[in-house]
């Protein structure tokens, strides 16, 4: 078990790197859940694998009491979170969004928290993935809500620029596979 708890705080610890510099950064308000439900596979994936092969043995009323805490717990921080952002239009037109060290506070005591249950609860960090894929899709979900009730006209620019960018990133890896087949 310590191998998965140790796999899972090495890659929660990258994931939040990643995410809390993102959250930091003026960002474009985009709504790609694809990422998170990856996060959340891989932390319902981790939890499988902790209770298969690790033998963990947790009562039916544990996991219930421990399920709805957490995820109330993501969702009260996603929100908290979310409210941290302040929103505006660039100069295209585009509704942007940037966190403050307002964001870190709250992403600090969530994961905390989330980490000291975690252990008392397993003894591991073996929910941390699943707790942070759902946290991090309210938070996005919370975030576009927000920012399409403040600029409702405007988001549509968004939809349309995150089409056009999920577009072009195929082309160029339909471009790169043609290029390995001519290249065969």
């Amino acid at each position: 078990m310590q191998n998965l708890s140790y796999t899972n705080i090495v890659l929660a610890l990258l994931i939040l790197y990643v995410v809390i510099k993102r959250q930091l950064e003026p960002r474009t308000v985009k709504f790609k859940p694809e990422f998170f439900i990856v996060v959340i596979l891989f932390g319902i994936a981790s939890i499988g694998d902790a209770v298969s092969k690790q033998h963990m043995n947790l009562s039916q009323n544990r996991i219930i009491i421990f399920g709805v805490l957490s995820l109330v717990s993501a969702a009260v921080f996603a929100i908290l979170r979310a409210f941290t952002y302040k929103y505006w239009l660039d100069d295209k037109g585009l509704v942007m969004r940037e966190g403050n060290w307002l964001t870190i506070v709250w992403w600090v005591i969530g994961i905390g928290m989330h980490m000291a249950v975690d252990r008392i609860w397993t003894g591991s960090s073996v929910t941390l993935l699943l707790y942070l894929g759902i946290t991090l899709l309210i938070q996005r979900g919370i975030v576009w809500y927000r920012a399409s009730t403040k600029y409702p006209s405007e988001i549509s620019g968004n939809v349309a620029a995150q089409k056009k960018d999920s577009s072009s990133r195929q082309e160029r890896r339909d471009e790169r596979r043609r290029d390995r087949h001519e290249r065969r």
